[in-house]
């Protein structure tokens, strides 16, 4: 729980879910993804990105890997995006497309 003077910081999580119904996957099938969230420790970023992926569609998040990340010029195209976002609002999603899904 942050608390007056905790640091937030932007957390990148590997992380798999499966699809609901109002995302515009197959209900169930579970896709991988990246979790952008930002926190004040790793434990609060786990449950800024479960909530996040709730609010999006997403259950049953299984986490793989966490860790801080910086915004800047070694992000991709395709994560500066989702990082300014989450930075801003607290979650951002990028799922992974899976071979043969258009782009």
């Amino acid at each position: 729980m942050s608390g007056p003077g905790a640091e937030e910081e932007l957390y990148l999580i590997l992380a798999t879910a499966a699809a609901g119904p109002t995302t515009r996957y197959p209900a169930g099938e579970r896709r991988r993804m990246l979790v952008f969230a930002r926190a004040a420790s790793h434990d609060q970023a786990l449950a800024v990105a479960t909530a996040g992926l709730a609010e999006q569609g997403w259950g049953e998040p299984g986490f793989e890997k966490a860790g801080i990340v910086e915004l800047g010029p070694h992000l991709s195209a395709e994560d500066r995006a989702p990082a300014e976002h989450a930075m801003a609002h607290g979650c951002a999603i990028r799922v992974y497309p899976r071979p043969g899904d258009a782009a």
